[in-house]
């Protein structure tokens, strides 16, 4: 029964003139990426999805193309048929990944960092916190920063532990600190002990 299934395709897609046959693969492969590029530059949460499906369909229709190929070629021309086909679709890949990157543009300077209170209730009124205490508190925290930024860390804790850093430079650079960039220090030393909990540091 499966060998009068194989058949059956194997005969229908002979069938078909050769070149009409390569057109039908290589027009289907450039309309989706064609559109994928076109998608990526619209949508930003398409730009920022994971493009490991577009290279599944680059080894999905190189796979097509050969077979396509051994219908009227050797296995040899085949084969390189295969490759190069298989070449430019990492190359597209290649482009839909660099389309994806972030732009530096879009990570803000330290000096433009606006240091905003936590919000919730009120803090109570407090000094200002001496400037010995929260440098020596900063320059290990920024320390702690450098040492998770060499971690195999996920994408959203990089983009977190950027800004902390960031942030925490700037405070840094104060010296002596308001109540309300106390209250800023603060919430970036909790979110900084949940990552060194999370990556063991």
């Amino acid at each position: 029964m499966f060998s009068k299934i194989i058949d059956g395709i194997y005969s229908s897609i002979s069938s078909l003139p050769f070149d009409t046959l390569v057109w039908i693969i290589l027009g289907s492969f450039a309309a989706v990426t064609v559109l994928a590029i076109v998608i990526s530059f619209v949508l930003p949460k398409v730009r920022a999805a994971d493009k490991r499906p577009y290279l599944c369909l680059v080894n999905a229709f190189t796979a097509v193309v050969l077979a396509a190929f051994l219908t009227k070629q050797q296995l040899a021309e085949s084969v390189l048929a295969a490759v190069i086909f298989w070449c430019f679709g990492y190359f597209f890949y290649g482009v839909l990944c660099f389309i994806s990157k972030p732009a530096k543009s879009q990570s803000a300077a330290p000096s433009q960092i606006t240091l905003l209170p936590s919000r919730g209730a009120a803090p109570a009124p407090r000094p200002d916190v001496p400037a010995a205490k929260s440098s020596v508190r900063l320059e290990h925290a920024i320390s702690v920063t450098d040492r998770l930024l060499t971690k195999n860390l996920g994408k959203s804790d990089r983009q977190e532990l950027e800004k902390l850093k960031s942030t925490l430079s700037v405070l840094q650079m104060k010296g002596e600190l308001s109540p309300a960039e106390s209250d800023v220090l603060n919430d970036n030393f909790n979110a900084l002990l949940k990552l060194m909990a999370k990556y063991n540091i």
